[in-house]
């Protein structure tokens, strides 16, 4: 071929020539051969075009891969162990790397490849400037290789590098085996690696690494040395942004590298391909410009939609959905962000000191305090569970928009329902007094006098306002027939407030005339009819359920079977009211329960 042909022409004709030669020697049975010679083979056609790939774009992750220890991000306790067993010439014959995606497991994997074969180490560290640590780099040393075990899972793949395994180095010290995503090896390849793995030869290394450890069988666990890499602290992923852009010539906000931090979730690789993504909308990035990027909901319509549904607001709330659908935003990622805002107010109720769980700018901190202060902790929890449960129904094909519209109105009304948690609260407190007392004085249950009296009104709290007298009552619970559509009516008053739903568990409801009469052992339930809007919302519920009006009553009375100066039935009486189920293995003389 003549020098005067054109590069396109040449590069055809050299493709050509190594296709031929790969067919050649793709039947040979021996994988380790197979590589030199192709390797042999192409090397001087990449030389050859080096200088026709040199230009193309790394991108940051890749650019930006540690090459010591020291440059490895949030795993102290991996790196500094590493570093003291490489200086002490204490190398392990098996490491097994598990964590979460990005956090560095390969990275260490490398780093350690070259550490070991390193002509001149530094602390531990490979000098990055020798022979074999510029080989490892740019592929030229066969000693080190990698494997996906994703796709090289079978038995015949791991006899072959078992056999392989036999050879001695041909450059360097030790012939290194880096087996990722390991855990998705076959049983029987597992069995296959087994023993190479518990006694491979001296000039072996294996390192694998896996983010489902728990698939691994205990055998292989057993016979490695085991490092746990954790997820990066926001922080540090900030710190770390701020260094690329920094050497990128570029700028960068801290609440937008905070940002990131918190979308990429402790992943390192993760935060680089965002920030990588964001540098090609612009200069400098700020916070609108990632969640723009990553298709985020502005923060200022997030607190705009929790203040709707603290408003009670749900025109408000489902306009701002409206607006946020038009903007092409996903309702899911919607739902998974206003779980987030919310979990901040639960961390915000719960915790005295949130610095170090809550990363957000100290405006949406402030913001995001005000809100959580006007909601009880059983309210964020049940809002919590409405917008999960809604986040779950959405992956399942449903239309999201409906989805989103229709929980947001259910918060609306749940927030404007009473709060039945602050009486439970009382009476749980009343209730722990009560058993603190009868720890301390055990007599209280034997001696009448000593125990304390249940008043009058606290009597009458107990139960509904309206009571109708004993004779009437008898005759109600004489013409009383089961109500079928009683479950159903529980259900959906679930809906109404989980709160109020879960009281009414286990009840039963009979039908006696206009009335209807609820059953249950759970005073609690007839605490939170009490309440106008919870009555009304259950007649509403049993019109629908039964085309009818019906009023509300009790089937019984507590204090129809306790005996005035009995102070162990005013304690049985005072758990049944505070939710507690209470067994009782005689019943009393009168033949009722």
């Amino acid at each position: 071929m003549s020098g005067g042909e054109p590069s396109s022409i040449k590069r055809l004709a050299l493709c050509d020539a190594v296709s031929l030669f790969g067919r050649i020697v793709k039947g040979m049975e021996n994988r380790f051969i197979r590589a030199v010679l192709l390797f042999l083979a192409v090397s001087p056609i990449c030389t050859n075009f080096r200088g026709d790939v040199r230009g193309l774009y790394r991108v940051l992750y890749r650019k930006y891969r540690p090459r010591v220890f020291a440059d490895v991000i949030g795993q102290p306790q991996v790196t500094t162990t590493l570093k003291n067993e490489l200086q002490s010439d204490r190398i392990a014959h098996a490491y097994l790397f598990t964590g979460s995606r990005g956090t560095g497991k390969t990275t260490c994997s490398k780093i350690l490849a070259k550490a070991v074969n390193c002509l001149s180490p530094v602390d531990g560290d490979p000098c990055g400037v020798c022979a074999i640590c510029r080989g490892i780099d740019d592929g030229s040393v066969m000693d080190v290789v990698e494997i996906d075990a994703a796709s090289n899972n079978g038995v015949d793949d791991i006899r072959m590098l078992r056999e392989e395994a036999d050879f001695t180095p041909a450059n360097a010290k030790y012939r290194v085996y880096i087996i990722d995503e390991v855990h998705m090896l076959s049983i029987g390849a597992f069995n296959a690696l087994l023993k190479t793995l518990e006694e491979p030869p001296a000039h072996v290394l294996f390192i694998l690494a896996t983010t489902e450890v728990h698939k691994l069988p205990a055998t292989i666990l057993s016979r490695c040395q085991r490092f746990d890499f954790h997820r990066i602290a926001p922080e540090d992923i900030a710190d770390r942004l701020s260094y690329v852009c920094e050497q990128e010539g570029c700028t960068i906000e801290r609440e937008a590298a905070l940002l990131i931090a918190g979308i990429a979730d402790g992943a390192m690789r993760d935060s680089l391909s965002l920030l990588d993504q964001v540098m090609g909308q612009g200069n400098p990035i700020t916070e609108s410009l990632v969640r723009k990027t990553a298709g985020l909901a502005d923060k200022s319509r997030l607190l705009t939609l929790t203040e709707c549904i603290l408003s009670c607001d749900a025109a408000g709330a489902i306009t701002l959905v409206d607006e946020l659908h038009r903007d092409a935003k996903d309702m899911a990622r919607l739902c998974e962000e206003l779980i987030e805002h919310f979990r901040s107010m639960m961390l915000i109720h719960t915790m005295k000191k949130t610095e170090n769980v809550l990363v957000m700018a100290e405006e949406d901190l402030r913001r995001t305090t005000e809100q959580a202060q006007k909601l009880s902790l059983p309210q964020i929890i049940a809002a919590i569970d409405a917008l999960q449960g809604a986040y779950d129904r959405m992956l399942h094909g449903v239309n999201r928009r409906i989805e989103m519209e229709m929980t947001l109105v259910r918060l609306c009304e749940a927030h404007a329902a009473p709060d039945a948690s602050a009486s439970l609260a009382d009476r749980v407190t009343a209730l722990e007094k009560l058993l603190a007392q009868l720890r301390a004085n055990p007599a209280l249950l034997t001696a009448p006098a000593a125990a304390p009296a249940v008043s009058s009104s606290s009597r009458r709290n107990m139960t509904p306002a309206v009571r109708p007298d004993k004779a009437k009552m008898d005759e109600l619970r004489k013409n009383a027939v089961p109500l079928a559509e009683w479950s159903q009516v529980v259900e959906a008053m679930k809906k109404y407030s989980s709160t109020v739903g879960i009281g009414f568990e286990g009840s039963k409801a009979y039908v006696s005339g206009q009335y209807v009469l609820v059953d249950s052992a759970n005073d609690l339930c007839f605490e939170m009819l009490r309440k106008p809007t919870n009555r009304d919302m259950m007649r509403t519920l049993l019109r629908q359920a039964t085309g009818q009006e019906y009023k509300l009553g009790r089937y019984s009375y507590p204090d129809e079977v306790q005996q005035e100066d009995d102070p162990l039935q005013q304690f049985v009486h005072e758990l049944r009211a505070g939710g507690v189920p209470v067994e009782e293995t005689t019943k009393p003389s009168n033949g009722t329960s």
